[in-house]
């Protein structure tokens, strides 16, 4: 009895192994846009299939030199916005962007030129998400203390103020100042002379952090 157990635990380890060996690591597609490459990442995360590329020591070596992200991704700071997890990539794949309200300074706007000139990205994209707290505060804002920062959505918030000063601001007229933030982004970004030199295509995305599922707008 006991020999069979132990030959029957060889059989199962070794069948096991061989499933292992033959299984094919999903790699990444190279023939991909960049583009393809965040909406796909994207998928795999969703579908909970992420294979967390270039995550290694490995790689970590092989950008010791220099560093060759393939897009550039402005975006929140918000925690819950995770550009390298919730689009399945990893060191070196993006240069990222972090600020409250994903804005557009001076010294955003001189990283952007520094990734597009110094590190001849190809893609931009100005990664907003739902429920935006820095747009969110500026709406509700009764003492103007973020008007220098987000004033340029203040014709659509005017599009829904009320008299009513405790009115709760809608989900949807939220959602509308979040897409006209990130719009604007976009067109600073867009009217840069050397994103224009260099032709580098200008994507506005949103990520839900409700479903995890990132859109181009």
């Amino acid at each position: 009895m006991k020999n069979r157990i132990t030959a029957l635990a060889i059989i199962l380890a070794t069948t096991l192994s061989c499933q292992k060996q033959t299984t094919p690591k999903a790699v990444p597609n190279k023939n991909e846009t960049p583009i393809e490459k965040l909406v796909s990442g994207n998928k795999r995360f969703l579908d909970e299939k992420s294979i967390h590329p270039h995550q290694n020591k490995q790689t970590v070596l092989a950008n010791q030199d220099a560093q060759h992200p393939f897009a550039v991704i402005l975006t929140c700071s918000d925690s819950r916005v995770s550009p390298e997890i919730l689009f399945d990539q990893g060191i070196g794949d993006l240069f990222v962007i972090r600020n409250a309200g994903n804005l557009i300074s001076d010294i955003d706007m001189g990283s952007i030129e520094y990734a597009v000139e110094h590190l001849d990205t190809k893609l931009i994209v100005v990664l907003g998400h739902t429920e935006c707290g820095a747009v969110k505060a500026y709406v509700g804002d009764k003492n103007n203390e973020y008007k220098k920062h987000l004033s340029h959505i203040d014709d659509i918030v005017a599009t829904i103020a009320d008299e009513n000063e405790e009115k709760q601001i809608s989900k949807e007229d939220l959602n509308a100042c979040v897409i006209a933030n990130i719009q604007h982004s976009l067109k600073m970004i867009q009217e840069n002379p050397i994103v224009k030199e260099k032709h580098v295509k200008v994507v506005p995305m949103q990520y839900d952090i409700h479903t995890g599922k990132s859109l181009t707008l």
